[in-house]
């Protein structure tokens, strides 16, 4: 085993360092393409006339697997794709979260449910 490292040592320091290179670099890319690629989702769909899903009606599915315990968000993406869904989403979810992003009092009984202008009035009746 002796004989071995000290034939391989220079190679063996040289994979480890590729591969700490290699590491440091890919992270840096990743940081760096994430955005761009992102832009470039968007010139596609400029050029194609594409664009996101929108709900025709008003109103979404409050899933229980999007809240945490405490009944705070903790899943921000489904969070921005029910902005983006429909204009009215983001009046509904400012109404029934509070700044920190945790379900008010009132809304609980919507955990589960569709959530949508009736909905909301009936949870505030009580």
């Amino acid at each position: 085993m002796a004989k071995f490292l000290n034939t391989n040592f220079k190679w063996l320091l040289l994979a480890a360092a590729a591969a700490y290179f290699y590491r440091k670099t890919d992270a840096a890319v990743k940081t760096l393409t994430r955005p761009v690629a992102a832009a470039l989702a968007e010139v596609q769909f400029a050029i194609n006339g594409s664009n996101y899903i929108k709900y025709p009606n008003p109103g979404f599915y409050l899933n229980p697997d999007k809240l945490d315990s405490d009944q705070r968000v903790r899943d921000k993406t489904w969070l921005k794709a029910m902005y983006m869904t429909h204009d009215d989403h983001g009046d509904y979810i400012e109404q029934i979260f509070d700044a920190s992003l945790q379900l008010k009092a009132p809304y609980i009984p919507l955990v589960g449910g569709v959530v949508d202008a009736a909905s909301i009035v009936t949870a505030l009746k009580g």
